[in-house]
């Protein structure tokens, strides 16, 4: 066997499709570990260094494991927004630029208007 540089053959689109997927499972995880670290951290916290009565513990570790669960969304989102994407050929499409179409005089006349 040769020893090569080039890594395995494994095409482009099925490598970005794994870091696509792989993405998503980090997220997963953390959609379900990252709450329940935030409701039992600020919990512990509250009910150990501060004189607070139990429902204000609970109100501020839930309202806590809604941040976090939010957060972590919107991180998901814009790197899901900011993502490179591609053609069939597996060119990058920059899909943040803007280019106009030309203006002209021209469109004023396929309109079926009547001129003096």
């Amino acid at each position: 066997m040769a020893d090569n540089n080039e890594g395995p053959l494994i095409p482009q689109h099925t490598q970005r499709a794994v870091f696509v997927l792989a993405n998503l499972f980090l997220y997963s995880v953390a959609m379900f570990t990252l709450p329940f670290v935030a409701f039992f951290g600020v919990r512990h916290i509250l009910s150990e260094y501060y004189p607070v009565n139990a429902y204000v513990v609970t109100v501020w570790s839930v309202v806590a494991a809604v941040l976090v669960v939010n957060l972590i969304i919107c991180v998901y989102a814009y790197k899901a927004y900011h993502e490179k994407e591609y053609d069939e050929h597996g060119n990058e499409i920059d899909q943040h630029s803007y280019t106009p179409l030309p203006t002209s005089d021209s469109s004023k006349s396929d309109l079926n208007v009547k001129q003096d």
